[in-house]
């Protein structure tokens, strides 16, 4: 019960994340329209707090882990400044990779059917910055 608001947090914001990508994967955005800059913000509101709330409670965790079962204890600034370094470098990575999926909308080389758990795979933080830039197949 101690770790249930990490745990749900953790799942919320996968699931923020997962919801941004899968955004990202659909739709592309071709014009300065009112909808593709709602769609626009709404992938990178969700790729944001869902990366917060993922790296939050996974830090929350970990930290909590290392005072209560290796007795090794830190200064409230170092889960402060993991969390917040984590949080930073993933959603960057992830914001770039997300640009790559969206600048090849159509293109027949990439079928999500060979692959299927391509797109589970870029819903998991971190995940995006091993894939390639370049060709994905």
């Amino acid at each position: 019960m101690e770790y249930a608001y990490p745990i749900v947090g953790f799942i919320a914001g996968m699931a923020l994340v997962a919801t941004s990508v899968f955004t990202a994967f659909v739709y592309t955005p071709t014009t300065t329209s009112t909808v593709d800059t709602a769609l626009t913000a709404f992938t990178g509101v969700t790729l944001q707090v869902g990366d917060f709330l993922a790296v939050a409670s996974m830090t929350a965790v970990v930290f909590d882990l290392l005072a209560t079962q290796l007795g090794v204890r830190f200064s409230l600034v170092v889960p402060f400044g993991v969390g917040y370094l984590f949080t930073h470098v993933i959603i960057y990575y992830s914001s770039l990779r997300i640009t790559d999926v969206q600048s090849q909308p159509l293109d027949p080389d990439f079928d999500i059917r060979e692959n299927p758990l391509r797109l589970a795979t870029l819903s998991i933080p971190g995940a995006l910055i091993l894939l390639p830039a370049a060709r994905r197949r």
